[in-house]
C-alpha cells in the first residue's frame, strides 16, 4: 500500500512514462506498522518525501551559541509534518486520534533516521544520541550544502544501486579512460567530468553487507584506488606538483559516501590492515600481523613511486596481488640493492636497499629483519631470490630504504 501527497493513483501515474518504458526503480523506504492486530505496510518515496518536507520547514540562517548555521531547518518541524504524514497515510480520518499520534511520532522518527542515513540532509547541531529528538538540533539538507569532503554527493542517488563491484569497477573504468582520453589537459571543466561524480553517487547506497571478506577487500582496493584519482582530478594538481606535504590532509579530508558511510582514504586503510584492532593484541602474535601485506603493493596515491592503478577482481584476486606486488618491486628496485660495506668499528656486514614502502609498514611485512627480507625475497626474480634468502638468514647486514618519489603520475 502506497499513499504519498496527491493519492496512490497520482503517483502510480507519475512512475510510469508515457512510452510504457519501465522506469528505474526510485528509492524507497518500506515501513511496517502493527496496530490493534493488523499489520500495514507503508512504502515512501524518497525524492518525494524530500520535497515535501523542503516545503513544510523553514529554511534560514539559525544562530546557536553565538554561531549562525545558514540554510538550516529545525530537526523536531520535520518530525511533525512526517508525522502527520504518517498519521493520514495510517489511519485516514482517525489520524488525529490520541492513540494514534504515538504510534505515527514513532513511524515519523524513524523515517527522519532513514532520510538522514541516506543522506537526504544532515545533523549541524543538537544531540548526537537521539537528534530527531532534540526540540534544538538544526539540520541541513543536501542541496543547501556547500562543497564539503564528499566527492561523490554533489547529488543524491535516488534510484536501487547496483551490484557494488559492479559499481566500483564501472566507475574506476571510465576514470582511468578520462585520464587516457585527456592525458594532459585539466578535465575539471568538462561535462564528461560532471557526468562521472553524477554516477559515483549510486556508492551512496551499494550493500556491501552481503559480500565476502575477499569481495570486501576487492571492492574497498578499487574504491581507495578511485578515490584518489577522482580526488586528483577534482581538487588537486595533476602538474607533478610534490605530494609529500599534502599527503596526510589529503587521505583524510578526501571521502566518499559509500553504503550510507562516509569513508575517508585513511578510514579505508584503517579497514584493510586493522590497526586498531591488531593494537589490541600481543606484539609479534599471529593475531597483530596485517591481514594481507601485499596491499600495499595496490593502493596507489598517484605519485612516481606509487603502485598502478588496475582494477581488481574476487575471482582473481590472489592472482592479481601477486602481479601486483611484482610488478611494483620490479619498477622500484633499488639500485645497487645489495652491497658490502664495512661500520666504523671495523666490521663487515651487508647492506640491503628496499623501497620506502618497507619502513613506513615494516610491522605488515614481519616482526624482525630477517621475516621483513625474506617477505621482500618471495617477490623478487629467481636469480636474486636466493641471495635476498641467504642474506636473511644470517644476522649481518643492515636495511636501508630508497627514495620515495612523490612527484604526481596520473
Amino acid at each position: 500500500q502506497m499513499q504519498e501527497m496527491g493519492g496512490q493513483g497520482e503517483t502510480s501515474r507519475a512512475l510510469r512514462t508515457q512510452d510504457d518504458t519501465p522506469p528505474v526503480s526510485p528509492l524507497c523506504i518500506r515501513i511496517q506498522v502493527h496496530a490493534e492486530g493488523i499489520t500495514e505496510a507503508l512504502l515512501f518515496h524518497v525524492d518525494l518525501l524530500a520535497s515535501a518536507i523542503r516545503q513544510a520547514v523553514m529554511i534560514k540562517d539559525h544562530k546557536s551559541f553565538l554561531k549562525v548555521h545558514p540554510n538550516t531547518f529545525r530537526g523536531q518541524a520535520a518530525i511533525e509534518w512526517l508525522r502527520g504524514h504518517a498519521a493520514r497515510a495510517l489511519f485516514g480520518s482517525e489520524a488525529e486520534k490520541e492513540k494514534n499520534q504515538q504510534l505515527s511520532r514513532s513511524v515519523a522518527l524513524l523515517l527522519g533516521q532513514k532520510l538522514l542515513a541516506v543522506g537526504v540532509f544532515r545533523q549541524v547541531t543538537g544531540s548526537l544520541t537521539k537528534p530527531l529528538e532534540d526540540p534544538n538540533a538544526l539540520f541541513r539538507f543536501h542541496e543547501d550544502e556547500k562543497e564539503g569532503p564528499l566527492l561523490n554527493c554533489r547529488s543524491i542517488w535516488f534510484q536501487n544501486a547496483r551490484e557494488p563491484l559492479l559499481v566500483v569497477s564501472e566507475l574506476l573504468y571510465t576514470m582511468l579512460s578520462l585520464r587516457l582520453k585527456y592525458p594532459d589537459r585539466d578535465i575539471r571543466e568538462l561535462e564528461e567530468l560532471n557526468d562521472f561524480t553524477a554516477a559515483a553517487a549510486e556508492l551512496q547506497l551499494v550493500n556491501i553487507n552481503d559480500l565476502s571478506r575477499i569481495q570486501l577487500l576487492a571492492f574497498f582496493l578499487n574504491a581507495y584506488n578511485l578515490m584518489a584519482l577522482h580526488a586528483h582530478v577534482l581538487r588537486g594538481s595533476t602538474d607533478g606538483t610534490d605530494f609529500k606535504a599534502l599527503r596526510i590532509p589529503f587521505t583524510r579530508d578526501n571521502q566518499y559516501m559509500i553504503a550510507a558511510y562516509n569513508y575517508s582514504l585513511a578510514e579505508i586503510e584503517e579497514r584493510l590492515f586493522c590497526r586498531v584492532l591488531r593494537a589490541k593484541y600481543a606484539k609479534k602474535s599471529d593475531k597483530s600481523r596485517a591481514p594481507e601485506p601485499r596491499v600495499h603493493f595496490a593502493l596507489s596515491l598517484g605519485c612516481m613511486s606509487s603502485p598502478r592503478i588496475r582494477v581488481y577482481h574476487p575471482g582473481s584476486l590472489d592472482e592479481d596481488l601477486q602481479r601486483a606486488a611484482v610488478e611494483y618491486l620490479a619498477n622500484n628496485a633499488p639500485r645497487n640493492g645489495i652491497t658490502d660495506s664495512t661500520t666504523p668499528e671495523g666490521t663487515r656486514v651487508t647492506e640491503v636497499v628496499l623501497p620506502k614502502i618497507f619502513k613506513w609498514y615494516k610491522e605488515d611485512f614481519g616482526f624482525s629483519r630477517q621475516e621483513v627480507l625474506a617477505y621482500y625475497a618471495s617477490f623478487v626474480p629467481r636469480h636474486h631470490r636466493e641471495e635476498v634468502k641467504r642474506v636473511a638468514v644470517g644476522n649481518s647486514f643492515l636495511i636501508r630504504y630508497d627514495h620515495y618519489d612523490w612527484s604526481l603520475n596520473l
